[in-house]
């Protein structure tokens, strides 16, 4: 059982590598291969498994009522899968997860996992850690996602990364392309209101860096718009 690139998830957070050695062999886990364009998880299946990638990446897309495919997010080893929805009544894969690449990862059962939990205490505590952390992340996109507006997207994303920086320049964490996707939106309807918020004085747009030159006017178009 390969552990070297599996110890740097965060699910292992603190832990000695014969720690996780222990931990996925009293769970079960299984290492397993998908070659790219295999799907790990279908939308709205029974959650009843953790996977951990440990090699390659997989994106996670959602179809909607109108059958639309929504890309929702590009997920890179090592990093688990679905983790808030393993537990609970509705536990559900919330979107489906296919390979980008070919892709190595580490199966465990939702049984197994409930072991594993009780027998170690540093992995319940990232597990809660980690729980906790993507709650945070899903709050804040639906706030993000109840404005109606590209301008107030960009405002609240940008605010977020100035609070994180605190600095009047920030360097986006995301390409447009990306961001747009995050958004839901077009990349040239994007471009076109960045270029629209520097025109009206708000910000200045250096490739992916921006400087903030009218913040109270960022916070009213996301408190008051």
């Amino acid at each position: 059982m390969d552990t070297k690139n599996i110890s740097k998830c965060r699910l292992f957070n603190s832990m000695q590598e014969t720690e996780i050695e222990e931990v996925l062999l009293k769970a079960n886990a299984k290492e397993m291969i998908f070659s790219k364009g295999n799907i790990l998880a279908l939308q709205d299946e029974p959650c009843n498994r953790l996977i951990i990638l440990s090699k390659g990446s997989v994106k996670a897309e959602m179809t909607d009522p109108s059958g639309k495919v929504v890309k929702v997010e590009d997920i890179h080893a090592p990093n688990p899968l679905a983790i808030l929805f393993i537990f609970g009544d509705k536990n559900r894969f919330p979107v489906q997860v296919t390979a980008r690449e070919d892709v190595t990862a580490f199966v465990i059962s939702k049984q197994s996992i409930l072991k594993a939990l009780s027998l170690n205490e540093q992995f319940l505590k990232n597990y809660l850690d980690i729980s906790a952390n993507y709650a945070t992340l899903i709050t804040e996109k639906l706030h993000l996602m109840s404005f109606r507006t590209i301008r107030q997207k960009l405002a609240m994303h940008i605010l977020s990364l100035h609070k994180n920086n605190n600095s009047d320049t920030i360097i986006m964490d995301k390409s447009q392309s990306s961001l747009a996707e995050y958004f839901g939106v077009s990349r040239p309807s994007l471009a076109r209101e960045l270029h629209n918020m520097q025109e009206d004085g708000l910000i200045v747009v250096e490739k992916k860096s921006i400087q903030i030159k009218n913040k109270n006017a960022l916070i009213q178009l996301i408190h008051f718009s």
